[in-house]
């Protein structure tokens, strides 16, 4: 009697685990199934054995990154509609971080100095000369750090709603230890993931947290979303893993007191806490400006992408001021 409950319970488990296995492949192989994040072999930069995908639009002016929220869903795509506007005028790299995108998915933890190492190696490499950074949410703290451990790769900096100087200074707790070390497990934290990145979970926060304007969003904006969470067999859990597990934060008070680079912050005006947060990084760098777009939340470049330029080449500009009176100075 207790060998046959035993075998039911064997044969039940199997059965789960096997289920679970093949639901989480068809929702990969579902996700990516359209192709909509076409991919080039020459735009792959060789990093640590791993490829970063990158795309570079314009052949003139001076080089600007565009550096893509850090979350597995995003990519160099949150970019598309002022990736050839500033093109007119600059050479312009947007760059699919690790863990997102079409760029490698390596299973590790990842940290903030790690994504400032792949920067900063980046511009030595691929541009070969200081560099403007615009940077989204996350992103604006490996910016700002990379600055800090080599300004002379940079020529400014600009954030676009960067987190809470408290949020960043997060540590690992044990609670998010847990949510990390479930999220690397091979089925569980596959499912759970997969949960997180759902199509339509990803609708929703792209509606109820990035946009002013909900009608504003394109089918096939969220599909790329979609997708980006899913290349890579949904090996997208492991950047999402570190940040869950707050492994990537980073108390960046002192560098941003003391990274001698030029650097402005752009909010939506319509973002929670935008305003108390862009006053409370700028009370770090008194020299740094705060420009506002109104009718927008977390992606300005999306909802009003002409008025995003015309802020980054002000940015751009004032930057470029900023060195020549550094080195007028120097002179006399």
């Amino acid at each position: 009697m207790k060998i046959n409950k035993l075998s039911k319970v064997i044969a039940f488990s199997a059965l789960s685990t096997a289920g679970i296995y093949f639901l989480n492949n068809h929702i990969n192989e579902r996700a990516v199934s359209r192709h909509l994040l076409e991919t080039k072999s020459e735009n792959y930069y060789k990093w640590k054995n791993l490829n970063v995908y990158y795309t570079q639009k314009g052949t003139l002016g001076s080089p600007v990154i565009l550096l893509h929220n850090l979350n597995p869903a995003f990519s160099s795509v949150e970019w598309y509609k002022i990736e050839d506007l500033l093109a007119k005028n600059h050479r312009v790299y947007s760059i699919d971080l690790l863990g997102c995108g079409r760029s490698d998915k390596p299973e590790l933890t990842y940290t903030n100095f790690y994504f400032v190492q792949l920067l900063i190696d980046f511009i030595k490499s691929r541009i070969c000369e200081k560099t403007f950074v615009v940077a989204s949410g996350y992103s604006s703290s490996i910016a700002l750090m990379a600055s800090a451990y080599d300004a002379t790769k940079f020529s400014g900096l600009l954030f676009i709603n960067p987190p809470s100087l408290g949020k960043l200074s997060q540590v690992p707790t044990k609670k998010s230890k847990i949510a990390k070390k479930i999220l690397e497990l091979p089925l569980i934290g596959s499912l759970v993931y997969n949960n997180i990145f759902a199509r339509e979970a990803i609708d929703n926060r792209l509606i109820e947290k990035y946009l002013y304007n909900p009608f504003l969003i394109e089918s096939n904006y969220t599909d790329s979303f979609y997708e980006g969470a899913h290349l890579g067999n949904g090996n997208g859990r492991f950047l999402q893993a570190s940040l869950s597990g707050n492994y990537i934060n980073m108390n960046i008070e002192h560098a941003l007191k003391n990274t001698p680079v030029y650097a402005d912050i752009l909010i939506g005006s319509a973002e929670k806490d935008s305003n108390f947060i862009s006053r409370t990084w700028k009370r770090l760098k008194p020299d740094m400006r705060i420009y506002s777009i109104q009718q927008a939340y977390a992606l300005p470049h999306f909802e009003q992408p002409d008025l995003t330029v015309s802020i980054i080449e002000k940015s751009i500009q004032s930057a470029f001021k900023k060195r020549m009176d550094s080195l007028h100075k120097k002179n006399k």
